[in-house]
């Protein structure tokens, strides 16, 4: 009897002890260990910029959103999510932006319980505050679309993080729309040196490393075709990748891969 109660007195603490860490760390022989291909994987940072000017129809941002929730999903510990909606007319506006890190894993190289909870309900709030950048509603008082000073913004989110895998997804239709440029019908167009001759002044945003992946634009007209040799020619002068499979007007989802090798 004696003997019976000692080894349950033994055995209990081990078994208390089990438990509290079951609590954090799944199984009781604990964690096991994440896989390679996570743990040596490159962080990403994920910027989406959204287009919600006039010319931008309603299931263009729907589709908008159902795309970043899906995106948003593949996001691991210790990426890096942003969003920024493109701006009117310049510069000078202050900027709608957010951004965020996907918190890092309290257990490194431990696939624990507690931080797949905290990585689910962070991908879960992202994807509830992001629907506000793809919102249809209240777009009338929008007076134009600066896309190209919109990625001044995007060099901005880039620039401390030049050690990760970025990829940019814009929702738009490409149209540049101001004083100076007015591509909606080709009525003004930039002319052939203006993307050399801000290079030259150093006016250019630097996007080196940025993987493009265009939502919204049309390769189906001619007009289409010449803003989207232009959108090429002006990415390539910034130091980013815009691969012709990733412009397209209404993909049915997003490319596991856009920029293989980069």
């Amino acid at each position: 009897m004696n003997g019976k109660r000692r080894k349950s007195w033994l055995v209990g603490p081990g078994l208390v002890t089990c438990f509290g860490a079951s609590l954090a760390i799944v199984g009781c022989g604990g964690a096991p260990a994440v896989a390679d291909s996570e743990a040596n994987r490159t962080p990403e940072l994920v910027i989406f910029v959204y287009d919600r000017s006039a010319s931008i129809p309603d299931y263009q941002l729907e589709l908008a959103r159902d795309l970043t929730r899906d995106r948003i999903a593949q996001l691991k510990h210790g990426d890096r999510i942003a969003a920024v909606q493109v701006l009117q007319l310049s510069l000078d506006e202050p900027p709608l932006r957010w951004s965020q890190s996907v918190p890092r894993r309290e257990w490194e190289g431990m696939d624990v319980a507690r931080d797949s909870i905290t990585l689910a309900r962070f991908l879960r709030d992202a994807d509830a505050y992001l629907r506000a950048f793809s919102d249809p509603a209240s777009r009338d008082d929008i007076m134009g679309t600066d896309v190209l000073s919109t990625f001044h913004d995007v060099a901005a989110e880039l620039r401390p993080y030049r050690d990760y895998r970025t990829v940019m997804y814009i929702y738009s239709d490409m149209l540049q729309s101001g004083h100076e440029i007015e591509m909606e019908g080709l009525r003004r167009m930039p002319p052939d040196d203006w993307i050399q001759a801000r290079a030259e002044s150093e006016r250019l945003p630097d996007l080196s490393g940025l993987c493009v992946v265009v939502v919204g634009g049309r390769v189906d007209t001619n007009a289409g075709q010449r803003v989207k040799t232009f959108w090429s020619d002006y990415f390539e002068a910034t130091g980013a990748s815009l691969f012709d499979h990733n412009y397209s007007l209404r993909p049915v989802s997003l490319p596991t891969d856009p920029c293989p090798g980069i």
